[in-house]
């Protein structure tokens, strides 16, 4: 039996939009609960986008209502949110009345996440997101800081995703200096870097609160899992070996065909994490 639970992030179940790779499923995000639980995933990650806002059930209370039903009823968890609405109403670079704004709504997600039991809400804080100037990464802090209050008292970590160096992005998340703000490392986007994921996780490991498994081309695009950049085996045994046992979500690379795609990365992912962590046992 795994120690970690592993799950996928929403819209991997579902048929992919014409225009990108990840989009809230508006028309059918009820279905993949039940394909999940068919195929055996326990868990889901759920979508905010800011484009769908208001079509995403999870902000409101009688949708949230129906998304504890749905969870209730076919076994699937929603363990985490991943927050994309903050890529558009951002925490930082902004005026400071946006901020507050950004941060008000920011807080609306993380109570509705806690609703539905969610543990976690991961954080982009890259490319549209991304901290690039010492202004901005004072703004994030304090923004994070005024989040991170009611995180706590909702039972929510706050996972930062970022896309430079360990040792960098170790430094940002202990310089937020608040219990309720860890790191949530996405192997594909540090593998397209050209970061050893093996290697460049181990400043993280003290705050790591879970990873996105995904694969991507060197400065490239998403690929099926072993077929891309990132050293998966390689970071999976560093992970072992420091006995960490926190969640894995897959947001890996689908086609035509979500469910079976999504299935021979799940089934592909499983097979890795096994040879890992039942060998450092």
């Amino acid at each position: 039996m795994f120690k970690s639970v592993i799950g996928v992030i929403q819209g991997r179940l579902s048929p992919r939009p014409s225009d990108r790779l990840q989009a809230f499923p508006v028309d059918g995000w009820w279905k993949e609960f039940e394909v999940a639980a068919e195929l055996g995933i326990p868990a889901i990650e759920w979508i905010v986008e800011a484009d769908t806002w208001n079509e995403n059930p999870l902000l409101f209370p009688g949708g949230n209502e129906l998304v504890r039903r749905v969870c209730e009823s076919t076994g699937v968890e929603v363990r985490s949110v991943c927050a994309d609405h903050v890529m558009v109403h951002k925490l930082a670079g902004v005026t400071e009345t946006e901020r507050r704004t950004n941060v008000a709504a920011f807080q609306h997600i993380i109570g509705a996440a806690a609703q539905v039991g969610a543990r976690r809400i991961l954080v982009p804080l890259l490319e549209t997101s991304a901290l690039n100037s010492d202004a901005e990464r004072d703004q994030a802090r304090r923004s994070l800081r005024e989040a991170g209050e009611m995180a706590r008292a909702c039972g929510i970590v706050l996972g930062l995703e970022m896309d430079i160096p360990g040792h960098a992005y170790a430094s940002f998340v202990r310089s937020v200096d608040h219990p309720a703000v860890r790191a949530y490392y996405d192997t594909g986007n540090s593998g397209a870097q050209g970061y050893d994921i093996a290697t460049d996780v181990l400043p993280l490991l003290p705050l790591l609160e879970a990873v996105h498994v995904k694969d991507r081309e060197l400065h490239g695009t998403s690929r099926m899992l072993g077929q891309g950049a990132a050293n998966l085996r390689g970071f999976l045994h560093t992970l072992a070996a420091a006995n960490f046992h926190g969640d894995f979500t897959l947001q890996s690379w689908f086609g035509d065909d979500a469910q079976s795609d999504t299935q021979r990365n799940y089934a592909y992912f499983l097979s890795l994490y096994a040879g890992a962590f039942q060998r450092a046992a």
